[in-house]
């Protein structure tokens, strides 16, 4: 079973706070090598003005994956290659062959298993659509890795630099 669970949100906090102590670091140690001294309010000052530039996206892409799947539960049977989902007052099971389907959404260093510079490159979704003409978005929030066993050409990739469900 696969929801969005409360480890999601305590990574994202994580790295809230990780991408904060960073900027603030990055800020002083700049101040210090510009100004020729060490001034603590310039580089608060600068650091929060950074810190906002670089996390409001990120806060913006983590919303609308979380309103994207808040509701979703994903059940996958492996055995059968069944999949279940409940979504919205939808309840859909669909085997793997009825995927007509599957548009990934990467960011370009994610999807050229680069190094991440950006806050959100580790977001990513999938559009699933089924041969009855249902869609699903799974997020990275829900599933980190959408490895359903499907013919190699159903998939595609499409890189963007800020993959937004909208």
């Amino acid at each position: 079973m696969y929801k969005v669970a409360l480890k999601e949100h305590i990574r994202f906090v994580i790295s809230l706070f990780r991408y904060a102590f960073l900027t603030f670091i990055a800020f002083t140690i700049l101040s210090y090598f510009k100004l020729g001294y060490l001034d603590v309010r310039l580089a608060i000052y600068l650091g929060v003005q950074a810190y906002l530039l670089l996390i409001t996206p990120k806060l913006l892409l983590y919303l609308n994956y979380y309103l994207t799947n808040k509701n979703m539960v994903v059940y996958y049977d492996e055995t059968q290659k069944q999949m279940r989902v409940t979504d919205k007052g939808r309840d859909i099971t669909f085997e793997v062959v009825d995927v007509k389907t599957v548009t990934e959404y990467k960011t370009y260093p994610k999807a050229e298993n680069r190094t991440t510079w950006m806050p959100w490159d580790d977001y990513h979704y999938s559009l699933v659509e089924l041969k009855n003409g249902e869609k699903f978005y799974f997020t990275s929030l829900i599933l980190p890795n959408l490895n359903l066993p499907i013919d190699k050409s159903k998939i595609t990739l499409k890189k963007r630099f800020y993959p937004a469900t909208w």
